[in-house]
């Protein structure tokens, strides 16, 4: 990991992860409470080479925290263009940890 693009964040699930049949990616996002009136959310990917996906962490409202880093996504929704960044995950854990 790159130590100029580092995000850390805790926060919650907002659905379950869809996760690929061969166990080597999961896509989820995560709610974090800046504070009582605010809440930001986190599109976030985990690829798994050794089919090692957390999957007991990966469903709706699990506290996790997230260490990764951000990459540019590009999309396109009902014919509309969408910038963003989205969170490449390279460690997950219970948040309780």
């Amino acid at each position: 990991m790159k130590s100029d693009n580092l995000i850390q964040i805790s926060g919650y699930l907002t659905k379950d992860a869809r996760i690929n049949d061969a166990m080597t990616f999961a896509s989820f996002s995560i709610a974090h409470r800046v504070n009582s009136a605010d809440v930001m959310f986190f599109n976030c990917v985990l690829f798994a080479k050794d089919k090692n996906i957390p999957t007991e962490l990966l469903a709706k409202g699990k506290e996790v925290f997230v260490k990764g880093f951000l990459r540019p996504n590009n999309y396109t929704k009902d014919g509309k263009s969408f910038t963003g960044f989205q969170v490449v995950a390279e460690k997950i854990r219970s948040a309780n940890e």
